[in-house]
Order: C-alpha cells, then sequence, then structure tokens
C-alpha cells in the first residue's frame, strides 16, 4: 500500500460520526495495512466514561476504511483489540476484488451526515425498513427498529429520564459546551466539535454561546425540545450486543455505519438519541422494556426524512495521522 492509498482511505474513514465529533482517532500506515489508534486526548470522561462510544465511532471508521478499501481492490482482515486501550489493526492485501455490498454504499461515504433538524411526518415504507435490517451482519449485534410513533412512544420517558440525568450534571453540560463552536469561523479553525449550524442554531459569539448553554438550557428546555423533535421522527432505531466488550463495541460501530449509508441510499435521515444507553441505570431500563434479556442496548437512533443540513467539519489527514 503506497501512501496515496493510505491517505485516501484515512480521509474516507474520517468521514464517520463520533460522539460530540471528536474525531478520537489516530492512523498508522504499517507494511501490510493501517492501525487506527484510540485517541484518548479526546475522550469525553464525563458522558462516556468507559469509552464504549468512543469504541463504537472507531468502528464507524474501521466500516468506512474496509468499504473504501474494497473499492480500491484491497481485501481487508481485521484484527480486534483484547481490551478497550488498545488499538485496531487492519491488513490489507491487493485481490482486485470488489466486495458488491461494499461498492453499493462507498458513493454514500461523503454524503452521509448525522442530521439533528426536524424531520417530516413522512413514513418509512416496510420495503425500505427491511433494507436498514439487513444491511449489516456482525455476530453478536441486532438491531430493533421501532417504526411509527405507536411503536417508539413506550421508549420516550426514558429518553426524558436520560436526559435530565445529564443536563442536571454541571459536569456533563461543561464537557458538552466545551466541544460547541458556536460560528463558522471557530468550527472552521479546529475541524471537529459540534457546529451550531448542523442543528439549525444561529451563529453566536463564544461567551454567548457558553451563557445560554449553562444559565439558559435545562433540563426541563431540552426535555421539551426532545418530545418536539419526536414527534416528527419516522421510527427508533436501537442496537444491541450480546456481550459488553471491546470487540461488540467496535461491531456496532460497523453496524452503525452500514446502517447511516443505507439510510443515505435511501434519502433517509439519522441523528443520535443515545441518552438512555449513555446512562446505565436507564440502560437497564430499557433493555428491559424491549425484553432484550442479558443483551446491551449501546445505540439509539432517530430517522425519518429530512433536507440536508451544512455538514460539520473534519480534520485534515495530516492532523489524524501518525508519523
Amino acid at each position: 500500500m503506497d501512501t496515496n492509498d493510505f491517505n485516501y482511505l484515512v480521509e474516507c474513514a474520517t468521514k464517520a460520526p463520533s460522539g460530540h465529533n471528536t474525531q478520537a482517532w489516530k492512523f498508522e500506515k504499517i507494511q501490510d495495512g493501517i492501525i487506527i489508534h484510540p485517541d484518548f486526548t479526546r475522550a469525553l470522561p464525563i458522558v462516556d466514561s468507559d469509552n464504549h462510544a468512543l469504541y463504537i465511532s472507531l468502528g464507524c471508521a474501521l466500516e468506512n476504511l474496509v468499504i473504501a478499501a474494497s473499492k480500491i481492490g484491497y481485501k481487508s482482515i481485521v484484527d480486534y483489540p483484547n481490551n478497550p486501550n488498545s488499538s485496531i489493526t487492519i491488513k490489507l492485501h491487493l485481490s482486485g476484488e470488489i466486495n458488491p455490498s461494499d461498492e453499493e454504499l462507498f458513493d454514500f461515504i461523503k454524503s452521509r451526515q448525522v442530521n439533528r433538524s426536524k424531520y417530516t411526518d413522512k413514513m418509512v415504507n416496510n420495503t425500505e425498513l427491511e433494507r436498514l435490517r439487513n444491511c449489516f451482519n456482525y455476530d453478536g449485534i441486532s438491531l430493533v427498529l421501532l417504526n411509527g410513533k405507536e411503536n417508539f412512544e413506550k421508549v420516550i420517558p426514558l429518553i426524558i429520564e436520560a436526559n435530565n440525568m445529564q443536563f442536571q450534571n454541571k459536569q456533563f453540560v461543561s464537557e458538552l459546551t466545551d466541544w460547541f463552536r458556536y460560528s463558522k469561523a471557530e468550527a472552521e479553525k479546529t475541524k471537529d466539535g459540534l457546529w451550531t449550524a448542523t442543528m439549525g442554531l444561529p451563529s453566536m459569539w463564544r461567551f454567548i454561546g457558553n451563557f445560554v448553554m449553562k444559565n439558559i438550557v435545562s433540563a426541563k428546555s431540552e426535555a421539551k425540545r426532545i418530545n418536539e423533535i419526536l414527534q416528527h421522527t419516522a421510527g427508533i432505531a436501537i442496537f444491541f450486543s450480546e456481550k459488553n466488550d471491546v470487540t461488540s463495541w467496535i461491531n456496532v460501530g460497523r453496524a452503525f455505519q452500514r446502517f447511516g449509508l443505507t439510510a443515505t441510499k435511501l434519502s433517509l435521515c439519522h441523528a443520535h438519541l443515545n441518552m438512555p444507553c449513555e446512562e446505565i441505570s436507564v440502560r437497564q431500563k430499557l433493555a428491559n422494556l424491549l425484553e432484550l434479556g442479558d443483551k446491551h442496548p449501546l445505540l439509539l437512533i432517530r430517522y425519518g426524512y429530512a433536507e440536508k443540513m451544512p455538514y460539520s467539519f473534519r480534520r485534515n489527514v495530516e492532523d489524524v495521522t501518525v508519523n
């Protein structure tokens, strides 16, 4: 693999989503492949204390990389880490073959986005739901689709409960606001974080934005906003795993990335409402509600139809690579 192929694959990998758009990854070129390292300097210790969401984002980046590698004729063999402090190694071998299912998704790597706007009331038909259900196949990872409000209404109280827990936690709010980018200039400078324009919010000075987030936005106001969003949501997707370990976290990310790319192909939007999976006590309630037994709900996503929003920025390849 030459440097041009490496840079190309890294650029594709970094189009993946990550918590608060922290992009907590580093890529290293090795003789026969690529290593994806977790970047713990960009971890979220309050909302993601065990780094499971960080490894989900690495799984998303891994899936993009594998799909892009297939497109240019590489076969990928993934070596999963043994613990949540280790890296992912991808061995790449030129085969000249292209995986048809990967080729189908490749064109949507750059156009996929997390769309946090209000969706329309249009419902998703059964044919498209079936394509979403069957878009991945990873051992121990499953997906529940709650299509239509009558099917996901029972989950809303848990979303609100977890939201209230988080917004009543000053450390959570502080961590969140650290990653807000309140203007295009600020977002372009850092090339990371949550640019307010991607959420349909106006541009403002940082000191004003921080004041609003810490003094005006509250658990109550957020609960009201979430309830309004859910009135115009076609459905909720919940990814869960048989085990709660680093391999499962990565594979949830890989599954979610294929879901996101498939949704984009179907002109569907998606966005995280992951609070019930982030708060352990609420996560257990969610598992009980869905009758999952010992399985672990790790990712909750809303989906539906909406207009495109501005795209969040990504750091340059040279900023996310190990020399």
